[in-house]
């Protein structure tokens, strides 16, 4: 695939900040899901872009990228 770089991407999710919105999961279902009222990471994603911008659209920041 062309121009695309698959990288392991670190999500991680504080859970004392998460409030439960769903947003992640609206923005980027492939790598997050909500679980008992949380945003929980389904797995390790090299698509750095969608669990980027799902981190952007996180109300209360409670996703780290790295």
């Amino acid at each position: 695939m062309a121009g695309h770089k698959e990288i392991n991407m670190k999500v991680k999710i504080d859970k004392n900040k998460c409030t439960g919105c769903a947003a992640c999961e609206a923005v980027c279902p492939e790598v997050f899901v909500m679980k008992n009222g949380k945003a929980t990471v389904k797995k390790v994603t090299t698509n750095a872009k969608c669990a980027k911008n799902a981190a952007d659209f996180c109300p209360v920041q409670a996703i780290s990228v790295s």
